[in-house]
């Protein structure tokens, strides 16, 4: 049976899709994407009133405000800094979780990061990463490097450097 938590969840995560928003591409339940975000540190999270990965974004935008997170649900800045560059990357539509974890594997630390990126050299990168650490199966293509890195420049900032 379902635990409360994880059914409140799921009803915000499904509410969430039915509202529109501007930056939410790909919004996940915490607690649904284990490889990105542990149950131990989702119910961490849920404990802090963090249930999809919009609000972490949104709830967590400035150095601050993630500073304030951490301390609230128990996990270590440097992590929550983390899991709200993974949030960030999620906006970008037709990419999962796996793929934003092998961007950030590749060094990718931000949107404006990927913006910045040829696709023919990330594709080299990633793909060497991949093979090393067998983070995504499949990888990326690179027509899909290609317009993540052309979503990426038309997205607004949301998330403020530390």
């Amino acid at each position: 049976m379902p635990r409360p938590t994880d059914l409140a969840a799921l009803l915000l995560a499904i509410l969430l899709c039915l509202v529109p928003s501007r930056a939410r591409a790909n919004a996940y339940a915490v607690g649904e994407i284990p490889r990105m975000i542990p149950e131990r540190e989702a119910l961490k999270l849920h404990a802090a009133h963090i249930f999809v990965t919009d609000d972490l974004l949104h709830r967590a935008a400035s150095p601050g405000a993630r500073k304030q997170l951490a301390r609230k649900a128990g996990l270590r800045a440097a992590r929550v800094d983390q899991l709200c560059r993974y949030a960030d990357f999620l906006r970008l539509q037709n990419i999962g979780p796996e793929w934003v974890m092998l961007l950030e594997a590749a060094g990718l630390r931000s949107i404006p990061d990927l913006a910045r990126q040829s696709a023919p050299e990330l594709t080299r990168k990633i793909e060497a990463i991949n093979r090393a650490r067998r983070i995504a199966d499949p990888g990326p293509t690179e027509a899909q490097l290609v317009d993540w890195i052309t979503q990426a420049a038309k997205l607004p900032p949301i998330l403020s450097p530390s």
